[in-house]
């Protein structure tokens, strides 16, 4: 099967639309994103009804819930959780009904997927093979995918453990017997680069290939500041970070 996996996209519309586009011409079977669709950016509903028009198979994130329940606001720093309560305000009962009922973790053809790690989907950032590996070993697939540090990454291996694989835009990598992959973030990258994210899983091949695309950041900016957002986050998606 082939997947489109995404994550973190962020309530950035012109980043999801482009990305869609971008993903037109591979005709994916499947659209996985593991979490964090609302936050941050300025079109939650918008992005909602796109991915679910898109048939997407979403797992619940940190600032899903947070938006659906206010459940975690006090652990986000002061900006941020000013954005998830105006995402709460703005989205319908719902909408907030559907973030709530998100699973938290899943598995589909032989991934497991969550947002953070499977030793803490909401929170834990996996940011090294030490931390993939120990959030793989909870996990009854040898593959799994992860989101929520907003960079690329792909942590590979066997049975001598998993190494740290920092993957190229445009390049195909094979997942080997055991791997933990992130597509990086659509809406909000922080890895220097401020293209949108993706990949694209293959898994009859056993194979994953990262991608990025450019948008409109220009658009996404003035939706941010026209709605009244912290003006941070705007900033931000110039440059990446």
């Amino acid at each position: 099967m082939r997947v489109a996996l995404l994550s973190d996209v962020h309530a950035n519309l012109p980043a999801l639309r482009a990305v869609l586009e971008a993903l037109d011409p591979l005709q994916p079977e499947a659209l996985w994103v593991t979490g964090d669709t609302v936050g941050y950016g300025g079109e939650p509903s918008e992005v909602i009804a796109l991915l679910r028009e898109r048939k997407a198979w979403l797992l619940q994130g940190n600032h899903d819930r947070a938006v659906a329940t206010g459940e975690g606001l006090e652990l986000f720093n002061d900006l941020a959780a000013e954005a998830a309560a105006l995402h709460m305000s703005w989205l319908t009962e719902t909408e907030r009904a559907f973030l709530e009922a998100l699973p938290v973790v899943s598995e589909r053809e032989g991934f497991t997927l969550c947002h953070g790690s499977l030793r803490d989907p909401m929170w834990e950032y996996v940011i090294s093979a030490p931390l993939a590996a120990a959030s793989l070993a909870l996990a009854n697939t040898s593959f799994a995918c992860h989101g929520h540090t907003h960079v690329p990454a792909l942590f590979v291996g066997g049975t001598n453990g998993l190494r740290t694989v920092r993957p190229a835009a445009g390049r195909t990598y094979e997942l080997g017997s055991r791997c933990v992959v992130n597509p990086g973030s659509v809406g909000q990258p922080r890895d220097g680069d401020a293209r949108a994210a993706y990949a694209m899983l293959d898994t009859g091949a056993a194979n994953v290939t990262f991608h990025r695309v450019a948008y409109p950041i220009e658009q996404a900016q003035r939706r941010i500041r026209a709605r009244g957002l912290p003006d941070i986050f705007a900033q931000r998606l110039a440059v990446g970070v």
